[in-house]
């Protein structure tokens, strides 16, 4: 199965300028397909099941610790509640959809209408500028390319959808393609304690922004699950986040891409862990990722490691620790191509990211220390050490803006501790602003850089007491005494 991406950049994503969203040739649409419930023998561990069944009430029919076989194919299902214990595995191209088909289009002129279909839409995100659609959580696809939401007839168009009233309008024929609409908010939610998900693809839910589809917690701020487990799960076209962490999720070799908001989210929780997984292309239903959109964002939350992740191509940060985190690791993560910075790590306390790829992030926001390929912001007790950073908007950046208090107390960057890291500085600049009017950041807070290796930086390519520097004067006033400088 091809996957586009909605929009490229998000410049492009506006109302008034759209998506380039291209079509494949027509084909023949499928049938509708129904889930029905057949007779399964839910008194054996192990329990079997095939495309057809009513999975969600075969779940909640079934006893804690189940393990669920799940044959290859298409299950259009209702929200799955798991119980605890219980594993679902899947086989090559077992896909659990939350769409489903729609048919009836009469033709209107140059657009065509299907009416009769109760809209139920949340209402919840901020969009990016001159655009509403993103907190509109169902989707639209033909023949498995989702498409661009818009919320004025004048601008619907190929490639483009829109509610009006119970009725939904389209610019492209629909006779001759396959037309699903996501219904169904979540595909697993709730509370239970050690569910295992693996080597399945979760599709097409309207999950609201900041929401998962696959969600160890109940709706909302609930109940968290622990020990939720993610095992080669692929989580695509979701309209909010593919996932949402309980306490101590782990998400292990899975690609989670073209989700609507956001890869993977987690609040309040503990424990998460992601690694080996690729995290790609999320954010393609237009949110301001100012407000929340991108790869990964966690909140929050203590002990969370992000480790050996292919991080790229999403529209706002690639990994985001945001909002009184602590604990938090970054290793050994590629992260590219990110529209915000790289790793960002913003108002949280002690982090270590080392040994990571930053490459060619922050496109979006270039101006003052944004755009950076490792930004920290209003963090204490940071360690960044042996990464790799080159072509982002800017390199290695810290910034001290007022952010208040929190449950750790003043919000400051202080101990930031930046060394053996090679930095091309050849884009963008390198050191520590800030905008509160405080030199405190620079002498009093053991902020410092140190032993790094630069690659080029012979002009004023660093930020220092609210100037630009040189070498000269970055080493001057105290900063890479040691370090190094080779040219290309």
């Amino acid at each position: 199965m091809a996957f586009v991406a909605v929009c490229v950049g998000l410049a492009a994503c506006s109302a008034a300028v759209g998506p380039r969203v291209e079509l494949p040739a027509p084909t023949v649409p499928s049938d509708t397909t129904t889930t029905f419930p057949i007779d399964v023998d839910l008194s054996e561990p192990v329990v079997r099941l095939t495309p057809g069944v009513d999975l969600s009430g075969i779940v909640e029919a079934a006893h804690e610790g189940t393990t669920f076989i799940l044959g290859p194919g298409l299950y259009r299902t209702d929200t799955i509640v798991p119980k605890a214990g219980m594993t679902f595995s899947g086989a090559p191209d077992t896909v659990i959809s939350g769409a489903f088909v729609l048919d009836g289009w009469r033709s209107e002129g140059d657009r065509w209408r299907l009416d009769g279909i109760a809209a139920s839409v949340r209402d919840h995100g901020r969009c990016i500028a001159d655009y509403e659609g993103c907190s509109l959580s169902q989707d639209l696809f033909m023949d498995d390319v989702m498409l661009w939401q818009v919320t004025d007839e004048a601008d619907l168009r190929s490639g483009t959808w829109m509610w009006d009233g119970d009725s939904v309008l389209v610019a492209d024929d629909p006779t001759v393609r396959r037309v699903e609409l996501s219904v169904v908010d979540y595909a697993f939610v709730g509370s239970a304690d050690d569910v295992t998900l693996e080597s399945i693809v979760v599709e097409k839910f309207a999950t609201p922004a900041q929401e998962g589809a696959v969600q160890a917690q109940e709706p909302g701020e609930g109940d968290r699950g622990r020990r939720w487990t993610l095992r080669g799960v692929e989580v695509r076209f979701v309209h909010g986040a593919g996932v949402r962490a309980g306490d101590d999720t782990v998400i292990d070799r899975s690609y989670i891409h073209h989700n609507g908001q956001l890869g993977i989210t987690g609040a309040g929780g503990t424990g998460l862990v992601i690694t080996e997984s690729e995290i790609a292309e999320n954010n393609v239903a237009g949110f301001s990722w100012e407000w929340e959109a991108g790869g990964v964002k966690i909140t929050n939350s203590t002990d969370v490691t992000l480790s050996g992740n292919h991080v790229h191509h999403n529209r706002g940060p690639g990994l985001w620790g945001d909002l009184d985190n602590v604990g938090m690791v970054y290793v050994d993560n590629i992260s590219t191509d990110n529209t915000g910075p790289g790793i960002f790590h913003e108002i949280s306390g002690a982090a270590v990211i080392d040994g990571n790829t930053v490459e060619r992030n922050g496109s979006d926001k270039t101006g003052w220390l944004w755009g950076a390929g490792i930004l920290i912001a209003g963090s204490w007790d940071v360690e960044v050490s042996n990464n790799i950073v080159r072509d982002n908007a800017n390199a290695i950046t810290g910034v001290q803006q007022d952010r208040g208090e929190g449950p750790h107390g003043e919000r400051l960057l202080r101990n930031l501790f930046v060394h053996h890291n090679t930095i091309d500085v050849g884009h963008g600049h390198v050191g520590i602003a800030e905008d509160v009017g405080d030199d405190a950041v620079f002498t009093e807070r053991h902020n410092r850089f140190e032993t790094n290796t630069y690659v080029g930086g012979t002009g004023r390519s660093f930020a220092w007491l609210d100037h630009w520097l040189d070498r000269t004067g970055w080493q001057y006033v105290g900063q890479d005494v040691d370090g190094v400088w080779v040219g290309r």
